[in-house]
């Protein structure tokens, strides 16, 4: 069963958001001393759970919720009929696996239908932990086990396997823990049994489209599959965990595109000649490392030609599949703009280019410029020629680099088409799958492009 938190926004029309909320697809509302103590008597369209927090153990009786929620140690009278589930959190990391059993002992000795265990994940290990924890709990018992933070992502998604209930949120409404994974994505792995495993590698601060489109696609064509997350500042504890549960295959994205290859058991010519990885397989039980970035490049740069002249800004992990996809496009005229010195002239002398400081730009005339960088900075960006175009391998939001562009009468784009192409190019490697045509227009639904062409 699905439960949402009603957040203090909603408190003074708590139907009206649990209205919204069944009809997203949730089974259960929440509601927390902690966030709505105050809550009055209403005639809610979804049955309750209530965690008093010791502030609202007087409503019990007058709300009647089917779940209450203590806390260990917390002290409430409980009316006849109703489950008790009894919650431990920790927010600092972890416990050991002997007292997370011990914890676990002391939730059934005061009472508890369910037990609620809930701790942070602050490396990947502590997800093991969680698993060993799971497995040592006995079959009947019933539990809500989980990890919050940004590691926990896999842990969350196979929640609706594994507990008797599952903590989530509203798109629209954020997470109210740490870790969460909205409504609509667990409805997307709604007919997985015994799904494989796959996910997008990166860093804590990476924020994907990935899972949704993986998700769908699966979803689309009846694959057993979920498509989680694996954040971490440290590649090798994540690559360990990955190794450790034979995920089928991952993404890789900022700032493991390079620094994967050492760690990878064979990688494609194409992804070795680009020393950028951004696809990675379990192929006869060794990881090989490919590059989808360019296929997807080469579909959104329809506008580079043989004759254009294009200037590329940053030096980082994505610019050698756009330089390649341009090479590929026929354009031999490119600039590289960059703040990194060494990191742009090793670039320009890999690729038979030419690189320059990153102010120089202002200088350029090009007639495709490229923003390749993760800050949404703001760049001296020239006047366009007739028909110029400027492309944002960003997407999601207007960013500083597309205004500025579109000030300067350059035609716009944003990164969503490569973003779906290169998806779908992982997705055949990964299902060995050709996605029709199809694909890509329901792809294209979910992530509309907020520049197309203009």
């Amino acid at each position: 069963m699905f439960a949402v938190s009603l957040p203090s926004t909603a408190a003074t029309d708590p139907i009206a958001f649990t209205s919204k909320a069944k009809a997203a697809g949730a089974d259960l509302l929440e509601i927390r001393g902690d966030l709505t103590p105050d809550i009055p008597f209403f005639e809610s369209p979804l049955p309750l759970i209530i965690a008093p927090r010791r502030a609202m153990c007087a409503q019990l009786q007058q709300l009647q919720p089917m779940f209450v929620d203590l806390e260990l140690g917390e002290e409430a009278s409980v009316p006849t009929g109703m489950r008790l589930i009894r919650s431990f959190h920790d927010y600092s990391g972890t416990p050991a696996l002997q007292e997370l059993r011990r914890i676990a002992d002391r939730c059934t000795s005061e009472g508890a239908e369910i037990i609620k265990i809930a701790t942070t994940i602050n490396a990947y290990e502590d997800l093991r932990i969680l698993d060993q924890f799971h497995a040592a709990v006995p079959k009947e018992q019933k539990r809500v086990i989980l990890g919050m933070g940004s590691r926990s992502h896999l842990d969350r998604m196979l929640s609706p396997l594994r507990n008797e209930l599952t903590y989530t949120y509203r798109d629209e409404d954020g997470e109210s823990a740490p870790g969460q994974v909205p409504l609509s994505l667990y409805r997307k792995i709604a007919h997985c049994e015994q799904p494989r495993i796959f996910g997008i590698l990166g860093g804590l601060d990476v924020r994907s489209g990935s899972p949704a489109i993986h998700n769908s696609l699966f979803q689309r064509h009846a694959i057993d599959a979920l498509f989680t997350t694996f954040l971490s500042e440290d590649l090798e504890d994540a690559f360990r965990f990955i190794k450790r549960e034979q995920v089928s295959g991952f993404a890789v994205s900022t700032p493991f595109k390079e620094t994967i290859i050492d760690l990878l058991d064979a990688i494609d010519p194409l992804a070795a000649q680009l020393r950028s990885v951004n696809t990675v397989v379990l192929e006869h039980g060794k990881y090989k490392g490919y590059n989808t970035d360019a296929d997807g490049l080469r579909e959104a740069c329809g506008f580079v030609t043989d004759t254009s002249s294009v200037a590329i800004i940053g030096s980082g992990g994505v610019v050698p599949s756009v330089l390649h996809a341009c090479r590929e496009r026929g354009a031999r005229d490119i600039t590289i703009f960059a703040r990194n010195k060494k990191a742009r002239e090793n670039l320009a002398h890999r690729f038979s280019v030419r690189s320059h400081a990153l102010h120089a730009i202002a200088e350029a005339t090009p007639d495709v410029l490229i923003c390749a960088v993760h800050d949404d900075a703001s760049f001296p960006i020239p006047p366009a020629k007739r028909q110029a175009h400027a492309l944002d391998l960003r997407y999601g939001a207007k960013t500083r680099f597309m205004t500025e562009a579109q000030v300067k009468g350059y035609r716009v784009h944003d990164g969503v088409s490569m973003l779906l192409h290169q998806a779908l190019a992982q997705f055949r490697s990964f299902t060995g799958i050709a996605p029709p045509d199809s694909d890509f227009q329901m792809l294209l639904r979910l992530f509309p492009s907020s520049h197309g062409s203009q």
